[in-house]
């Protein structure tokens, strides 16, 4: 695992956070140091994360919250810079779709729900960190948007595809505000990845054809996308502003 020293001490706000990329990208983080916070409307799965990193030695504090509620969101927000004092990285983890879909059978029920899990969180959490990562020195925005974003493919969700590739969108335009503040705001765009989510939503065959379309044969880990985004909030990633970094093992090549 790579090393970066300078984000010891800085405060870090995971979203989706219980399992998956953002519990992974939390436990990356308190490996250099960092102090975390795990957001996840499944409070217990975040006091779990919470509870190992401390257990490791690490800080961290887990935090309950729906992301896609404004209220909740400013609270949770407020809870992390009294606990720790102040915000640097903001990492948009949290998101996916219940169920694979053409939108001929999606209901309009079912739309609204993803695109608010998958965009509308990006924005309230985004609009709430910012104030607090105005002050910091190292100020990071970093969102998860997905491979559904870049690219149309027929066994997904297209209310997930949708609401990914606006979230590529919104990352530009906060790269282009904020970063006379500067803060930047990047995206990784991960590939279909081995979590719990993904192996309740498709079948091993399916899991071993998408892998047989990658150039490195394997679908992605946790971890892969955890690494890139520890690179986007280093300091070696200072002058990289409003990129979308393709995690795909070559899948797509942009």
């Amino acid at each position: 695992m790579a090393s970066y020293p300078e984000l010891a001490g800085r405060v870090v706000v995971v979203t989706g956070a219980a399992q998956g990329i953002g519990a992974a990208t939390a436990r990356a983080f308190a490996a250099q140091k960092a102090h975390i916070a795990v957001l996840d409307i499944d409070g217990a799965g975040a006091k779990k994360v919470a509870d190992a990193i401390a257990a490791g030695g690490g800080r961290a504090i887990a935090v309950h919250v729906d992301v896609t509620d404004e209220t909740a969101v400013e609270r949770a927000l407020g809870n992390v810079t009294s606990e720790f004092g102040g915000l640097d990285v903001l990492i948009n983890c949290a998101g996916g779709y219940g169920r694979l879909a053409t939108v001929e059978d999606m209901t309009v029920e079912e739309w609204d729900h993803t695109v608010a899990l998958n965009l509308r969180s990006v924005f309230l959490v985004a609009r709430a960190a910012i104030p607090h990562l105005k002050r910091s020195k190292a100020g990071r925005i970093i969102n998860v948007s997905s491979i559904s974003g870049r690219q149309v493919t027929v066994a997904s969700s297209p209310a997930y595809g949708s609401a990914k590739a606006a979230v590529i969108q919104l990352t530009r335009f906060l790269a282009q505000s904020l970063g006379p503040a500067g803060i930047t705001a990047n995206a990784i765009a991960p590939i279909t990845t081995l979590t719990p989510r993904v192996a309740a939503l498709r079948s091993e065959a399916e899991v071993e054809r998408i892998a047989s379309l990658v150039p490195l044969k394997r679908l992605a880990e946790p971890e892969d996308h955890a690494q890139a985004m520890l690179f986007l909030a280093s300091d070696a990633a200072a002058y990289l502003n409003g990129i979308t970094l393709d995690v795909n093992g070559g899948r797509i090549m942009m």
